[in-house]
């Protein structure tokens, strides 16, 4: 990452958790599934869903009502006319007719404007739930149950449309087009106000009334602020006194805005509370826009059986389909006859379904308890405060400040320890720990990545680490202490709310805070015995190195080492490998082979992340960190990752502990560093007066290689310049330069990249290259869904006992500059130059031709395929620019240069270079050519391979 990373706490956290036992509600009031009748729930939307325009949309059906509907229709709607009431005498509807007999007006009024019900369910009362679904007959996943046209659904849409001929209500509406709950909850108040001469008049009368207030949980209906405080969770404290002070705002907007359409009892705030919580939480949310379904809004709550991970919405999408005739909702689980059919409401806390729906749904892995993590101050005793340690404090907090996190930032933990943001838990944690001059580094650093880089930090999904976990138990900890009262006293102080009629409010409240606190116990014990399994397995590695290297000197001398290799890959579990490892030759060393025939695309092995080295693990030395951190303070000039690794890969094999090393086993199956017959072949180890550097003149790769030694050189001139004068020359004893240099030959040449970092990759790093055809997929290794594994598939089809092999796309050059070989059969490869761009063509004027040949260095090199038309024409420009960059710069201007030809200028530049490079490799030494080890011969294919590129090149442009 390139930019600083910010962290916003949202109002909410859209996940699940635990049902409480709460008062029975009344008949006429919805809840999700409880065994013991419990808290009282009203529907809700079921969090952001986007629209699908494939839905069906079903003939109507026979209902579960047996009258025929326009009958029953205009039967129930005169014993509506008849028993209909008034507030003192305004246009309120009452809550007189029967249970069943507003079911049978909500049914025959919804078939008459079109909807359709499945014969499979009817609406039921449920003991303790209200209303729900039943049905009555065997459901199956993705049955269509319901059909509800647009023009009964309330929305925008048909608010604007019931409106648009009212003057002075078509104004309202511009006023309350931001916020669509105010606008919501205003046309059920008006329409409430109507009563029988409202078009939902029969949906209206089937909502729950204002009296079933003292039963729902929501903190919306509390009486008072006492009661929210007596919630104990800070979130929720916080986020329902704001939510409060919302919806009273939006009361007096409402109260400006309708005065002379309503009078004021029927304004009353109780009233509009009610209103706008049952808009809260009846109303869906789909694609953004909010809609209130009649008869959709029936289904109780109830989360899937079946495990699954958080999606955003994305299952309620698959059952609800809104399209412009209306809406299409299908059975989201299979259910038998008899039984009620619930809904899942989505992947919500009950953080959510408490403040907005007033219930606690079950838990089903979606649910969270909130915390504070400790503040940075908490890190020092009071014997400790100094001027260092406040210093170090306030880098910190400017770093804090500078991505956006508050200093002790709530998190919010599954019981199973699953948190809600674990980056940001991780980055804190991070900071947290660092010292003064990590905290100081990280203050000066000029991005994120530079502070918290990618491949230190763990994947976000993955579990936590030592002191996440160490941090997580103590803010936990502390938390649970800090409540006013204790889970076991909540329980006790429940069961004397529960024999007591009154005080709804505080039954609610204990129930809440009850909840959370069993989540943080459970999530706690979670933490606890992760931490013990991390500690134990540590011991169990530290133990393992010790047995294993008392007998290493053993096996050493019998040629063990490929077997003590084997045995370890057997110790981490591979969970999947298909190779079998075999010696080749002195010149390639060893190769992985097939056990079994695998396919294009299969995987053939995966590797646990905790035996890979990277700069994750790099850090984890003490040695390495420090190292680095001075080299830093110090401004030494090395490249911060690069150094990590190669100090890392040097401390295992060669420092004062490497007989204990965990990596011991795969280092020794590495080309050894005084193996005079090794596969090292790196040009790093080419003598300085040497044959190999002879045999490199005359190409333009001897300019990469001579920078490249260079550049190694004077990285280990600084770190050692740097051991020297920090007093930690004792190093140099085993970090010689020799050393240095194997450690970067190893790197550059067996590195695995995924998510832009190099890591060396046990057993994988073993596969050869080789490009069996123009045809063979490049090599690609990627980290699996939970970060714990680098997967690697097959990219050719292999037969069992064949060598696998890999094809890493690169052209010859760039194999003998890294690793030392090159490939007899590789369609990547060209005729290559390392070319200068003049001192003239670096001005401003150049740009954009700069940009349009794709030079983004002074000193580019330049793969020219000679069948490659476009790459051909491209090298002409480029040469032409070299040896008259006005000229080139003339020719942009004149627009002659395009894409698929190349001016004469050009043409006649390019072979000017062909023809210097052919006559270059003809000049060279014969007795240089004679020469017959591995290095010097894989430079003299590519020298051969060069001349003939060279000639294709040659013929190429003198046909142009």
């Amino acid at each position: 990452m390139s930019r600083i990373y910010y962290f916003r706490e949202s109002r909410f956290s859209f996940r699940n958790l635990t049902e409480t036992s709460l008062p029975d509600p009344p008949r006429n009031m919805r809840k999700q599934q409880s065994t013991n009748n419990t808290a009282v729930a009203a529907i809700d939307q079921h969090g952001p869903v986007q629209l699908n325009t494939k839905a069906s949309i079903g003939k109507k059906k026979k209902t579960s009502v047996s009258i025929p509907a326009l009958s029953l229709f205009i039967v129930m709607a005169g014993v509506l006319m008849m028993r209909i009431t008034w507030f003192n005498g305004s246009n309120l509807i009452t809550d007189q007719l029967s249970e069943d007999e507003k079911v049978s007006v909500f049914l025959g009024w919804f078939r008459a404007a079109g909807g359709n019900v499945s014969n499979k369910i009817a609406i039921e009362t449920f003991p303790g739930m209200g209303r729900g679904v039943v049905a009555l007959q065997a459901v199956k996943e993705n049955d269509e149950l319901l059909f509800v046209p647009k023009s009964v659904i309330i929305c925008y849409d048909t608010i604007a449309t019931e409106w648009s001929s009212h003057l002075k209500l078509k104004k309202k509406l511009v006023k309350l087009k931001s916020d669509q709950e105010e606008l919501m909850t205003a046309f059920l108040m008006l329409e409430q106000a109507k009563g029988l001469s409202s078009r939902w008049a029969p949906y209206l009368q089937l909502l729950p009334s204002i009296s079933s207030r003292n039963y729902v949980a929501s903190p919306l209906i509390f009486a008072s602020d006492k009661d929210i405080d007596d919630l104990q969770d800070e979130r929720m404290i916080s986020t329902a006194k704001s939510e409060r002070q919302r919806v009273k705002k939006a009361y007096g907007r409402f109260k400006r805005l309708f005065r002379s359409f309503l009078d004021d009892e029927t304004m009353d705030l109780s009233r509009y509370v009610w209103a706008r919580f049952l808009v809260d939480s009846r109303a869906f949310s789909i694609h953004g826009q909010r809609v209130l379904v009649p008869f959709g809004d029936v289904f109780n709550g109830k989360p899937d059986d079946e495990t699954r991970q958080h999606d955003n919405g994305q299952r309620f999408l698959l059952f609800h389909d809104l399209q412009p005739q209306g809406m299409t909702i299908r059975a989201d689980r299979d259910t038998s006859s008899g039984e009620q059919l619930f809904e899942d409401y989505g992947d919500n806390s009950n953080y959510v379904y408490f403040l907005h729906h007033g219930f606690l749904m079950s838990d089903k892995g979606f649910d969270c308890a909130a915390f504070r993590l400790p503040r940075f101050l908490e890190a020092y005793s009071q014997n400790e405060k100094n001027k260092e340690h406040t210093e170090t404090l306030a880098s910190k907090l400017r770093v804090l400040s500078r991505i956006r996190v508050d200093d002790a930032p709530q998190a919010c933990i599954s019981r199973t320890g699953k948190l809600e943001d674990s980056g940001l838990v991780q980055i804190y944690t991070a900071l947290y720990n660092m010292d003064a001059e990590q905290a100081a580094a990280c203050n000066n650093a000029e991005a994120f990545n530079e502070c918290f880089p990618p491949d230190v930090m763990p994947e976000f999904d993955a579990e936590p680490g030592h002191q996440e976990l160490l941090l997580l138990l103590n803010s936990i900890r502390q938390q649970l202490v800090h409540y006013p009262t204790t889970l076991e006293e909540d329980q006790t102080i429940l069961v004397e709310l529960k024999a007591n009629a009154k005080s709804a409010s505080n039954k609610h409240a204990v129930a809440f805070r009850l909840s959370r606190k069993q989540i943080l116990r459970d999530a706690q014990r979670s933490l606890e015995k992760q931490l013990k399994n991390i500690e134990e397995e540590a011991e169990n590695d530290v133990n393992k190195s010790q047995v294993v290297s008392t007998t290493e000197l053993e096996l050493d001398e019998v040629g063990n080492k490929l077997e003590r290799f084997k045995q370890w890959i057997d110790r981490h579990h591979f969970p999947v490998n298909h190779l079998e490892l075999r010696y080749v030759s002195d010149a390639v060393g060893y190769g992985t082979f097939a056990v079994k025939p695998l396919t294009t695309g299969e995987v053939y092995l995966k590797v646990p992340v905790q035996v890979v080295m990277n700069v994750r693990s790099a850090v984890k030395s003490q040695w390495v960190s420090e190292t680095m951190q001075q080299l830093q303070k110090q401004r030494v000039s090395v490249p911060r990752e690069e150094t990590l690794l190669f100090l890392h890969l040097l401390e295992e094999k060669f420092g004062p502990n490497h007989l204990q090393s965990r990596w011991k086993p795969y280092l020794d199956m590495l080309p050894a560093l005084d193996d005079l017959d090794s596969a090292l072949g790196s040009p790093l180890f080419y003598d300085e007066d040497g044959e190999q550097l002879k045999a490199l003149q005359g190409t333009d790769l001897l300019a990469l290689v001579t920078n490249y030694r260079h550049r190694v050189g004077q990285s280990y001139a600084a770190l050692s310049n740097h051991l020297k004068h920090s007093g930690h020359d004792e190093a140099l004893l085993w970090l010689t330069e020799r050393r240095f240099h194997w450690a970067n030959a190893i790197l550059d040449s067996r590195s695995i990249w995924w998510n832009g970092q190099r890591h060396l990759v046990p057993l994988l790093d073993m596969v050869n290259c080789q490009e069996l055809n123009a045809e063979h997929k490049p090599h690609q290794t990627n980290v699996d869904s939970s970060g714990r594994h680098a997967v690697t598939k097959s990219s050719w089809d292999f037969q069992a006992g064949q060598e696998i092999v890999e094809n890493y796309a690169q052209p010859n050059y760039i194999y003998l500059l890294y690793h030392g070989f090159v490939l007899d059969s590789n369609s990547h490869d060209c005729a290559h130059f390392h070319l200068e761009i003049p001192t003239v063509a670096r001005q401003r004027d150049f740009s954009v031709l700069l940009r349009n040949l794709e030079i983004h260095s002074w000193t580019p090199d330049v793969c020219v395929s000679p069948t490659d038309n476009q790459a051909l024409m491209r090298f002409s420009k480029i040469a032409l620019l070299v040896s008259d960059p006005k000229k080139a710069l003339q020719l942009v201007r004149d627009a002659a240069i395009s894409n698929a030809s190349a001016p004469p200028q050009a043409i006649t530049s390019a072979l000017k270079l062909v023809e210097e490079r052919l006559n270059r490799l003809q000049a060279t030494d014969a007795e240089i050519l004679a020469r017959t080890d591995f290095r010097t011969l894989s430079i003299l294919k590519f020298r051969q391979q060069q001349f003939q590129h060279l000639a294709t090149l040659r013929n190429r442009l003198q046909t142009k």
